[in-house]
C-alpha cells in the first residue's frame, strides 16, 4: 500500500511540473497578442445584418467585411462589375476608405467573383463613434448602402 501511494504521488508532481511551465509559457504569449477589431456587414435571408467585433479605438487598425450582395437588395448590381468603397465619418469629418476589393490572389482571381469585400482603416480620434456607409458604382449609376451604423467603444 505504502509503494502505491509513493507511485502515485510522484506521477501527481511529475504531471504538476510538466503542467505547470507550459500554462506559464502560454500566457505570456498571450499577453503578446496585437488584436485588430472587425465590422461585418452581411446578409440573413432579407435582412441586413452588421456586427462589430472589439472595441474600436483611436489608431488602432480596424478590419471591414462587406457583402456585396446587400447591393442587390438595394436594385443595383450586377455584383460582378460593381466597385465598392467604405465611407467613415467621425464626429463630422468624412474620409473614405481605399475601395473595398477581393483578397489578392493573382491570376488564380480569373473568372472568380468575391461577394465579401475587404477593407481596412486605422481609427481616427473620435468622441460619439464612426459613423461608415458604403457606396457600389457600376461605372455609370452609384448606389448608397447607409442607415445610420454607428460603432465605436462598447459602452
Amino acid at each position: 500500500m505504502q509503494k502505491l501511494r509513493n507511485a502515485l504521488l510522484a506521477l501527481v508532481i511529475a504531471i504538476a511540473l510538466t503542467w505547470m511551465p507550459s500554462f506559464t509559457v502560454a500566457s505570456a504569449q498571450a499577453q503578446e497578442v496585437e488584436r485588430h477589431p472587425g465590422l461585418q456587414f452581411a446578409v440573413d435571408g432579407w435582412e441586413f445584418v452588421q456586427f462589430q467585433s472589439g472595441n474600436i479605438e483611436p489608431g488602432h487598425e480596424v478590419h471591414v467585411f462587406y457583402d456585396s450582395q446587400r447591393f442587390l437588395q438595394l436594385g443595383c448590381g450586377p455584383v460582378e462589375s460593381l466597385k465598392v468603397t467604405g465611407h467613415v465619418m467621425n464626429d463630422g469629418n468624412e474620409f473614405e476608405l481605399t475601395e473595398l476589393d477581393c483578397l489578392e490572389c493573382g491570376e488564380d482571381c480569373d473568372g472568380v467573383v468575391d461577394y465579401v469585400k475587404v477593407g481596412d482603416f486605422d481609427a481616427p480620434e473620435f468622441d460619439y463613434g464612426l459613423e461608415i456607409w458604403f457606396t457600389g458604382t457600376d461605372g455609370f449609376s452609384t448606389c448608397e448602402d447607409r442607415d445610420d451604423y454607428t460603432f465605436g467603444y462598447y459602452w
